[in-house]
């Protein structure tokens, strides 16, 4: 019988003086790293088990990912703009540096481990800005029509546009050319950083969704299958290639459904990814 995986999640980074009343236990002075549990949730539907990464001093990541099988980067604050050779304004969120950089680390580490990577919102943006990226401060420098990409007027699991995905591994992944999804961030990918290629697009040209072609076992994901999880499986087809990149298998989503995804002892990864012509 298989172990279960081990799959570690980042959270958010809580600072001491946000940690008192409201929604947070505790005493003043007292800061706290914060998991979602739809994450939780999401990773034991699959199969594994989850464990919390609580942003610390980087010089831990290492041991931090050695222990795992696989890692994901799930959302929260705003990346650092002056990461990417920006400087934050006031349509920024709240700016965490310490988990800005306790997470670059983390995905150092897990890139030289070859461990697999889902990055999710935030992590995938992190991820672009960790290969030399850049993002937009804010999505309404895109376009003058930009999508209305952060929004908060429906349940957290609510498909707000479509997103066509480029990617012939990932259309295959999800047995479609398209699909809806849920939207909550306000920065977005502009330009991408080295090796990575945009896998998916929303209608308004927003990048959400890319791969490394040297890493076939990391993927990112600008919404948030999650919190789409709690409504439909179709939320949780990201967080079963994570576990087929760990177990070493091969397998679509009706392969899935079928029940006969094959063993092929290197995943089903994105390392030699087609994209379409057109």
């Amino acid at each position: 019988m298989r172990t279960m995986p081990l799959i570690g999640i980042t959270g958010y980074h809580v600072a001491g003086e946000e940690g008192v009343g409201g929604a947070f236990r505790g005493m003043p002075g007292q800061g706290f790293g914060v998991i979602g549990h739809d994450y939780m949730h999401a990773v034991q539907k699959v199969g594994a088990a989850p464990v919390g990464i609580p942003a610390c001093d980087p010089s831990a990541c290492g041991r931090i990912v050695e222990a795992l099988d696989g890692l994901i980067l799930a959302g929260g604050e705003d990346v650092d703009p002056q990461l990417y050779g920006a400087n934050p304004d006031l349509r920024c969120g709240i700016i965490a540096p310490e988990r800005d950089r306790f997470e670059l680390r983390l995905i150092e580490e897990a890139l030289r481990q070859k461990k697999p990577i889902l990055a999710i919102c935030r992590g995938m943006q992190l991820l672009n800005v960790s290969f030399g990226g850049t993002l937009y401060v804010d999505v309404e420098d895109h376009s003058a029509d930009v999508l209305a990409h952060q929004f908060a007027r429906a349940p957290r699991w609510y498909k707000s546009h479509r997103v066509k995905l480029l990617a012939a591994e990932l259309r295959r992944l999800y047995g479609m050319d398209e699909v809806r999804v849920n939207s909550y961030h306000h920065q977005a990918v502009r330009s991408l950083g080295v090796g990575l290629v945009a896998a998916a697009v929303a209608e308004d040209g927003i990048v959400e969704a890319i791969v490394h072609l040297g890493h076939p076992s990391v993927l990112a994901l600008q919404w948030h299958p999650e919190m789409m999880a709690v409504h439909d499986d179709e939320g949780l087809i990201p967080f079963h290639w994570l576990i087929d990149q760990i177990n070493g298998r091969s397998g679509s989503r009706d392969e899935r459904e079928r029940g006969d995804g094959s063993e092929t002892g290197t995943g089903f990864g994105f390392g030699q990814m087609e994209l379409p012509m057109d």
